[in-house]
């Protein structure tokens, strides 16, 4: 949002034909350069800074302690403000207006200043108003997507949680029916051997009983510790801080030449398809799109292709100017339009009683939406899956989970 806001003051600033164009936003006790007028070294003022506001004596304070418009086109004939702090960078004409937040709270100013005296038009104005409210619903319609993430994301841990009880509670519940069985038999041999009437058959029968159960317990054990790492690997982010840039194109072809031995085995062809004039060049981790690179290979593998003559894969690349979408298709028995909603669902699979667990495709859409700062969904399809993965070419990855 930020370099959006950026990039609307650069806007005004030229229209209003100022140097300076800036958001303040309210933090605590200080009011802090939140956005400004970038591409121009006109602009005195860097993003972050901060200044006490209550007493300071600024413009802003002023605009926002009145909830009014302050309009000044010559500060240093204004008794009032001939002595206000933005003197020291020569802004002498101040035109500005308060912003609310979703809450209806005060959240900064909105503001336009000028080195020179400045009467501002009634078309300035306007436009400074314009500006005000399209910023005022932003911050609406981002509080509002923040209240949907957030619940989306408790629906999500809903679904984790009842698939992990039911992932965890058969082993669990194996687990303990072989303990009582292990105990019930130790305690017979005791018994029997207390009573010195423990024959080599009850003995022979009382040991094969407990190897068998301690089998029994130590395959559900290591299920479920084979659960719970894969729910680490859904849950806790990897530190990963190799971001570089990469021609994608180079990547996946790599990719699947790496694990040609596994497709061979299954005998499914790939390609990879994208003009040799495209720029897929993109800012990424290039083993996190491996790795969902590999879990939809999987997924492929172990589901769409089983029993289908003649097996592929395909990955077409669609370049745009500031984004890449990778389309992820196969041939396979495809997935049902009514379980598209369900497919990215931690622990959802339709082949639990063949070993699978469900946490690939949730593990995919974890590591594209938070880590690659990208997107993932599955599309329509008249004949096998088709996936799509949306990938910026440029982001900010410091604060990735």
């Amino acid at each position: 949002m930020i370099e959006s806001w950026n990039k609307t003051l650069a806007v005004v600033a030229k229209l209003a034909s100022v140097p300076v164009a800036l958001v303040m936003k309210i933090e605590k006790h200080n009011i802090i350069v939140f956005s400004k007028n970038t591409g121009t070294s006109d602009n005195p003022y860097t993003i972050g800074n901060s200044e006490c506001l209550n007493g300071s004596g600024l413009y802003c304070e002023q605009v926002i302690k009145s909830q009014k418009r302050l309009n000044i086109p010559n500060a240093l004939f204004d008794e009032n403000w001939n002595n206000n702090p933005d003197l020291k960078l020569n802004m002498i004409a101040y035109l500005g207006l308060p912003i609310l937040d979703d809450t209806g709270s005060p959240f900064g100013t909105l503001c336009i200043l000028d080195n020179k005296e400045h009467v501002f038009s009634e078309t300035t104005i306007g436009l400074l108003e314009a500006i005000k409210q399209s910023f005022e619903v932003q911050l609406k319609q981002l509080h509002q997507q923040h209240i949907l993430d957030e619940k989306q994301k408790l629906e999500e841990l809903s679904i984790l949680i009842s698939g992990l009880s039911h992932e965890i509670n058969t082993p669990l519940g194996i687990g303990i029916t072989a303990t009582s069985i292990i105990e019930s038999n130790i305690e017979n041999i005791q018994q029997k051997l207390a009573s010195k009437s423990l024959s080599q058959n009850t003995l022979a029968l009382g040991l094969s009983t407990i190897k068998e159960s301690v089998s029994l317990l130590s395959n559900s054990l290591n299920h479920t510790a084979e659960q719970v790492s894969k729910l680490q690997d859904l849950l806790v982010s990897n530190d990963v801080k190799n971001y570089q840039l990469i021609e994608l194109s180079s990547l996946v072809k790599n990719t699947f030449k790496k694990h040609k031995d596994i497709l061979n085995i299954h005998n499914v062809k790939y390609r990879i398809k994208h003009q040799d004039n495209d720029n897929t060049q993109a800012f990424i981790a290039p083993n996190l799109l491996q790795q969902v690179l590999l879990i939809l290979c999987k997924n492929s593998l172990e589901h769409g292709l089983v029993g289908i003559e003649n097996p592929s894969i395909s990955i077409e690349f669609e370049n745009y100017l500031d984004l890449i979408k990778l389309h992820f298709r196969d041939n396979g028995q495809g997935i049902a339009n009514s379980e598209h909603i369900k497919v990215f669902n931690p622990f959802y699979t339709t082949k639990r009683a063949t070993g699978s667990s469900g946490i690939g495709l949730s593990l995919a859409k974890r590591i594209v939406t938070q880590q690659l700062h990208g997107e993932i969904s599955i599309m329509d399809s008249s004949s096998g899956v088709h996936f799509v993965i949306t990938l910026p070419k440029l982001a900010d990855f410091s604060s990735s989970k």
